[in-house]
C-alpha cells in the first residue's frame, strides 16, 4: 500500500496523519470478525442469554449479536466484539466531545470501537455507530496499553471514548481506564445515556467528566425517532450528576424533529430543575447525512433562539457547536457577562480565566480547570 493511500485510508476513518505517523504507527485491518471476549452483566435464559447493559435487555439465541452490533451469544455465554479492535483513533480537541468547562484547549486521545445500542436516523458518525467492530476497518495490532503509554509522553491531557457508543463496550472501557489512572491520565465520556443504572454508575466510576446527549423532549419522539426511551437517559443524567462527575448535556437540533420551541424550553427546564443551572447545554447543528440527508441544515437561527430559551429558562451556560464563527462559542461570566474564554468553534483563541476565575469580577466559574 502507498503512503498516500495509508493516509487516505485513516482519514476516512478520522485518524490524522500526524497521528499516525508521530505516535501511533498501525495498520488499518479490513473487517474481520474480533475475537470474543467475555462480556459482563448478562444471565441465562432458556431462550438464551440475557443482557443487563442497556434497558432493552435483549434475550439473544445462540449465534445472535444484539442490536447494539458489539454484544454476541456464543454457545451459550456472552461476549463482546468490541474489545481492543478501536475502529478511530484520533487526537481531538476537549472541546470537540463536547466539554466547555474542562481543561479548555487540552488534547485527548479519542477512542471509539463500532457499535451504538440506539439508532438515530440523523446519526453524524453513522459509519461507526451503525455498524458492528466485524464490519468496519479496525486498527491493526492494536496494544492498549503501549498506545496509553505514548499518548502520556506526547502529553496529552486524557482519553476521550466518543463518536460511537462508549456504554456498549464497558469491558474496554474498564481496561482502558486502568491504563490511563496508571499514566495520570484524565478519562472523559460521551454517551447516550441509554443504559441500565448499575452498569452506568460502574463505567463512569473512573472518569472525572461525562457528557450526555440528550436528543429530544418526549418519550414518542425517542419511540419513533431513536427507537429507544427516554426515561433511561433522564435517569442516566441524574445519576452521573448524583455521582458527583462533571456533567455536561448536549442536543443536536434536527429540523423538523426536535426543533419546536416549546418543547425545547421544556428540556432546557429539564436541566435547569434536576441538574442545576451551571450545567452547560451544547446546542449542535445538523448537518444531513445518514438517512435525513433530505433535511436542511440547521439554521442559525433556530440555535440561537433556542440559545435564549436557554438562558431564559435559567442556565448560565449554553453553547453553539457546528458553527463558527459565533458568539455562542465562547464562555461568558455568569456574573459579569465577560466573555472569559473565546473560542473559533473547537479552537480556543483566548482563555483569561485563572484557575476558573473571572479576572474582572473575581467570580469562580464551575468546572474542572486544572
Amino acid at each position: 500500500m502507498t503512503r498516500r493511500r495509508f493516509i487516505f485510508l485513516l482519514q476516512q476513518l478520522g485518524v490524522s496523519a500526524a497521528v499516525t505517523e508521530t505516535l501511533y504507527p498501525f495498520a488499518i485491518a479490513r473487517a474481520a470478525t474480533p475475537a470474543d471476549t467475555p462480556a459482563k452483566y448478562w444471565h441465562t435464559t432458556s431462550g438464551g442469554v440475557e443482557c443487563e447493559l442497556c434497558p432493552r435487555n435483549e434475550t439473544l439465541a445462540s449465534g445472535e449479536v444484539g442490536s447494539c452490533h458489539v454484544r454476541a451469544n456464543r454457545r451459550g455465554k456472552l461476549v463482546t466484539l468490541g474489545y481492543d479492535h478501536p475502529c478511530v483513533l484520533n487526537i481531538d480537541p476537549i472541546e470537540k466531545n463536547p466539554l466547555a468547562h474542562v481543561l479548555p484547549g487540552a488534547e485527548l486521545l479519542a477512542i471509539a470501537h463500532a457499535g451504538c445500542n440506539i439508532h438515530c436516523p440523523y446519526c453524524q458518525n453513522w459509519q461507526f455507530s451503525q455498524k458492528g467492530p466485524d464490519q468496519t476497518r479496525n486498527i491493526a495490532d492494536f496494544d492498549r496499553a503501549a498506545v496509553i503509554a505514548k499518548a502520556a509522553q506526547r502529553k496529552l491531557k486524557g482519553l476521550a471514548f466518543t463518536y460511537t457508543e462508549p456504554s456498549v463496550t464497558p469491558e474496554f472501557l474498564a481496561a482502558a481506564a486502568q491504563s490511563a489512572a496508571d499514566k495520570g491520565l484524565l478519562l472523559t465520556l460521551c454517551s447516550c445515556g441509554y443504559i441500565q443504572d448499575k452498569p452506568l454508575r460502574d463505567i463512569v466510576k473512573p472518569f472525572a467528566a461525562v457528557t450526555i446527549t440528550y436528543k429530544g423532549a418526549t418519550e414518542q419522539f425517542y419511540h419513533d425517532v431513536c427507537g429507544a426511551s427516554l426515561a433511561p437517559v433522564l435517569n442516566s443524567m441524574v445519576a452521573v450528576k448524583s455521582l458527583g462527575k462533571w456533567l455536561e448535556v448536549a442536543t443536536l437540533i434536527v429540523p423538523t424533529l426536535n426543533d419546536d420551541t416549546k418543547l425545547l424550553a421544556s428540556m432546557a427546564r429539564w436541566i435547569v430543575k434536576n441538574l442545576g443551572p451551571d450545567t452547560p447545554w451544547h446546542l449542535e447543528r445538523f448537518n444531513p447525512q445518514h438517512e435525513l440527508a433530505n433535511l436542511p441544515m440547521t439554521p442559525q437561527a433556530t440555535l440561537e433562539t433556542t440559545r435564549k430559551i436557554g438562558f431564559d429558562a435559567g442556565l448560565k451556560f449554553v453553547y453553539i457547536s457546528n458553527l463558527a464563527p459565533h458568539e455562542g462559542n465562547h464562555t461568558y461570566c455568569p456574573h459579569c457577562h465577560a466573555a472569559v474564554i473565546t473560542r473559533l468553534g473547537f479552537k480556543i483563541i483566548r482563555n483569561d480565566l485563572t484557575d476558573g476565575t473571572c479576572p474582572n469580577c473575581r467570580t469562580k466559574l464551575p468546572g474542572i480547570w486544572t
